[in-house]
């Protein structure tokens, strides 16, 4: 059984023209709410991307260049509050009919990015989007404002007056009052 994604936007290869080729795409309301949910987050407003696609050597790869325009809502890491965010950014990726061949074959490490091969002649581009707004989450989200209190970031450890923070200061605590 296949799964369709949440947010499918399939392009046949065979239907895109040489050169570079504009293409637009926006999640409504059902697929933002659905990538909410698999995302963690509060709420996803608005999920758009324009893409350049660009077919080359024949149609036996494809250079896809985007910018994602993205508003969403997660959780402040500290207080659970709503954070809200814009995001925009920029990004790219390689694809080829014959991708898992090469990418051990020619491949070599120090070289550019292996490129993802490309199911049977289709490329979902509201997919590509979708794992790049994952990629652009701040995984961290935290209210304007807040601190953690009573937490050291002191790579020198606590110092002097400071008791030791973190999973093993407190195991060697437990550790002292046992005996």
């Amino acid at each position: 059984m296949t799964v369709e994604p949440e947010f499918f936007r399939p392009v046949a290869i065979a239907d895109l023209e040489e050169g570079e080729n504009v293409v637009t795409i926006e999640a409504d309301a059902g697929e933002r709410e659905a990538l909410a949910r698999r995302f963690g987050l509060f709420s996803l407003d608005r999920l758009a991307a324009t893409l350049r696609v660009s077919v080359e050597d024949g149609d036996a790869l494809l250079r896809l260049r985007g910018r994602l325009v993205a508003d969403v809502t997660q959780a402040c890491v500290v207080t659970l509050e709503p954070v809200r965010s814009h995001l925009e950014s920029p990004f790219e990726g390689l694809y080829s009919r014959s991708a898992r061949a090469q990418a051990a074959d020619e491949i070599e490490l120090g070289e550019a990015e292996a490129p993802e091969p490309i199911s049977a002649g289709v490329i979902d581009l509201g997919e590509v989007t979708a794992e790049q707004l994952a990629l652009e989450l701040n995984p961290f989200p935290r209210a304007e404002g807040v601190e953690f209190k009573g937490f050291s970031t002191d790579a020198e450890g606590p110092g002097e007056g400071k008791e030791a923070a973190g999973p093993f200061a407190a195991l060697e605590r437990l550790k002292g009052k046992k005996g």
